[in-house]
């Protein structure tokens, strides 16, 4: 049973952290997803003024739950029938339907519509939505990099280590290793004792969230090599 708990617990939480970088991602362009609303209702309600003047006779079935006597009704049908899953163009039906200007007009009316809301809107979201996603993905590939080429501590690349000839892995395990530092700064929370000067200095810092205590763009390898040329000369 506890190990059925500690199971649950763990898809719950791996579906949570999954779920929210779902939600993340589709959100990334809110500010824009949401500014496509209100072009969308405009569209929706520039056809429903068309049907209404021109063809609210001809969209009247109390079966389907369509009316258009009035331009509410009409905006309401129009959005109603225009969201459903369709070949193409409008799901309400036209009655009498007597004379070949009304194949001409559904036809114009529908292919419009069609463009304008289904293929350039809906993949305007869809393009808006999966370009968050690939922002993300690009931040994450970023975040790596710079956990695998860049020290935490102290700023410097693999390749400015490289460079100076030091050994990258030393460096990030030895010198600067952030575990290390995690252990003092909870160390310093933790400790109810005194403190030295440069303890407290560093605690005072911290609690600010000053980071001028780190030793940045510098670390011991690169300080020592510096001091022997200084003494050569």
């Amino acid at each position: 049973m506890v190990c059925c708990t500690v199971s649950t617990c763990s898809t719950l939480r791996h579906s949570s952290i999954l779920l929210g970088r779902v939600i993340r991602g589709a959100t990334t362009h809110a500010d824009q997803l949401i500014v496509c609303v209100p072009f969308a209702a405009i569209i929706a309600y520039i056809y429903a003024i068309i049907l209404l003047l021109l063809h609210s006779g001809k969209m009247f079935d109390k079966e389907k739950m369509e009316y258009c006597d009035t331009l509410g009704r009409c905006l309401v049908t129009v959005l109603k029938n225009s969201l459903r899953p369709s070949a193409g163009g409008h799901n309400y039906s036209w009655k009498d339907r007597r004379e070949f200007k009304d194949l001409w007009q559904r036809l114009l009316i529908d292919a419009s519509f069609w463009i304008l809301f289904t293929v350039i809107g809906l993949n305007v979201v869809t393009s808006l939505i999966l370009d968050g996603f690939r922002q993300l993905k690009a931040e994450r590939e970023r975040a790596v990099k710079d956990m695998t080429t860049l020290c935490t501590v102290c700023g410097l690349s693999k390749d400015e280590l490289t460079n100076q000839g030091i050994s990258w892995s030393t460096h990030v395990e030895r010198e600067h290793n952030i575990w290390s530092y995690v252990t003092f700064f909870y160390y310093l929370q933790e400790h109810s004792g005194r403190f030295s000067a440069v303890e407290n200095e560093v605690l005072q810092k911290f609690k600010k969230a000053d980071p001028s205590f780190l030793p940045s763009g510098r670390c011991i390898s690169i300080d020592t090599k510096i001091n022997n040329v200084i003494n050569k000369m």
